[in-house]
């Protein structure tokens, strides 16, 4: 999956805003926010821009009354000298303003498979394919333009492969039976199809030309500006005496390494950026020391030693789509303890993960898959600690409750999950066994958290029963009250406490309307 592949291939550095910006969307949609990233070549801030927003496509996507088709997202410029020098210009093509005289249309466009092209328009910007995209022309469909008298072969359409696999994806899924008609089989393969553009003959005459052609120029060169964003492994960089030091900077580092940078022209060093020369860099010292983003969340990595045991509770919504994503979540795997419900799994199914032990599994009993499932992982070096005190499930048609509690180091850490229509009494009786065979055990520090699917607010029903419960049991709620576990803002994934100091926090998620949560229980 290209997401799932875009936040795991995230380098460490670029990892932690994405979770910590999804907050600010989910809470406040309609809030504008105004985040400033920089660091050096290569170290993923496109790829942070690129994954926030397809995570904002797929935010917007699954919220009510949305359409696919209507949800357009326009990153303008996002880095760098990029930036400054298109943002007037990405802003007027978004407007389908003219800018030059001829809209971009070459009066004889030579096509050469196998050679570097750039997309000359705007044709599918949500979807990646906008003016300035490179690709590799791979073949060239020939036909005849529905004019009447007009029976001449000529190129009706061109496959180009892009830089990046996810460019042009909702493209060829949208024209996937042109695809198939073409007898195209590379999947990487993107159909750009013929445009018109009519512009005017001069400025002294009123008379229009149209031109029928494919939005497509000839690109073994490149601007300076083209190439933000862009890596190669060989560059040959033409020098003239206008460059400034920043185009130099921005130039200079899309080559890999040292060996692959050549140069034509005179170099010679530019005048060093300083605090008096540069409203930039005053910039970035004034955003460094008095505007720094203070992270929202905290990362079960960042408090990882060998004197705690972190547990995570999350309602994954089906495992069997998203396990790619959970195999390579960093901070999932930074747990010792991985509980997830509504697995959607089915016994076939194999989930295994390095230096984890599933220790408690349950799966769909029939052939269709449905929200039910459990899945419990302990990290290896744990392993000899743990031992599964109770466990039952409770099923009657489509609502179901489990309940399962775990032993470690002289704690107990209960597992819940109730489906949204199974009476609380059955959770509570549950609860009740599952908390007295702890104290039986001469384990009195207990931690209850799962997905109880009642709301933690006074006007849900089973607020009282559910807060009267744990009071009796001598638990606290140790998350913060005024925060949601759900894209709903809603909070019904809970955690509970006999040790009022327990730390525990609510995290984020890139696949689930549920947000995992954590908590740190500090060994004896």
């Amino acid at each position: 999956m290209p997401h799932t592949e875009k936040i795991a291939s995230q380098t460490e550095a670029s990892r932690f805003p994405l979770p910590n910006l999804l907050p600010e969307i989910k809470t406040n949609p309609s809030e504008p926010f105004y985040h400033f990233i920089s660091g050096g070549a290569g170290v993923g801030k496109s790829l942070l821009i690129n994954s926030i927003k397809q995570v904002l496509e797929r935010f917007w996507i699954h919220q009510p009354n949305n359409k696919p088709d209507d949800i357009h997202i326009l990153p303008i410029a996002p880095t760098g000298t990029k930036s400054k020098a298109t943002i007037t210009y990405m802003l007027t093509q978004a407007q389908n303003l003219q800018h030059k005289k001829t809209q971009n249309m070459q009066y004889l466009l030579k096509l050469c498979t196998e050679t570097k092209y750039i997309v000359s328009h705007n044709i599918a910007v949500p979807d990646g394919i906008s003016n300035g995209s490179p690709c590799i022309l791979k073949k060239v469909i020939y036909g005849q333009l529905c004019e009447k008298g007009n029976r001449e072969q000529i190129p009706i359409r061109a496959y180009v492969q892009f830089e990046k696999e996810t460019t042009g994806e909702k493209t060829r899924q949208k024209l996937k039976n042109i695809i198939k008609a073409d007898g195209i089989a590379d999947k990487t393969w993107t159909p750009i199809q013929r445009i018109c553009r009519s512009f005017s003959l001069n400025e002294n005459t009123h008379i229009q030309v149209t031109r029928n052609q494919l939005p497509l120029l000839p690109s073994n060169a490149q601007t300076i500006h083209c190439s933000q964003s862009c890596t190669y492994k060989n560059i040959l960089v033409f020098i003239t005496k206008n460059l400034s030091r920043k185009l130099l900077y921005t130039a200079f580092s899309r080559v890999e390494s040292l060996q692959g940078l050549h140069i034509s022209g005179i170099y010679k060093k530019p005048i060093r950026a300083t605090i008096e020369n540069d409203p930039s860099l005053r910039e970035m010292i004034r955003m460094r020391s008095e505007a720094q983003l203070q992270f929202s969340l905290t990362f079960p990595e960042e408090v990882k030693n060998n004197e705690n045991i972190i547990a995570l509770f999350h309602n994954v919504r089906s495992l069997n789509l998203h396990f790619p994503n959970v195999c390579s979540d960093r901070t999932l795997l930074a747990c010792d303890i991985i509980m997830l419900a509504e697995t959607w799994s089915q016994p076939a199914d194999r989930y295994e993960i390095d230096n984890f032990t599933i220790v408690y599994r349950t799966d769909c009993a029939s052939t269709k898959r449905k929200a039910f499932g459990t899945l419990i992982y302990v990290k290896g070096a744990l392993l000899p600690h743990i031992n599964i005190l109770f466990q039952n499930e409770s099923i009657s048609g489509t609502n179901h409750s489990t309940v399962v509690a775990l032993t470690v180091c002289s704690k107990t850490v209960i597992m819940v999950y109730k489906s949204p229509k199974c009476q609380w009494l059955v959770l509570q009786q549950q609860l009740q066994q599952a908390i007295n065979t702890s104290l039986q055990n001469n384990v009195h520090e207990i931690a209850i958290m799962g997905d109880f699917n009642i709301k933690y607010q006074v006007s849900d029903p089973n607020f009282k029963n559910l807060n009267d419960f744990m009071i009796q049991n001598n638990c606290f709620m140790i998350l913060d009250p005024t925060k949601v576990s759900t894209d709903h803002n809603s909070l019904i994934d809970l955690c509970f406490s006999t040790n009022p100091l327990t730390n525990a926090f609510i995290f984020e998620s890139v696949t689930s309307d549920h947000k995992p949560i954590w908590i740190e229980l500090i060994n004896p």
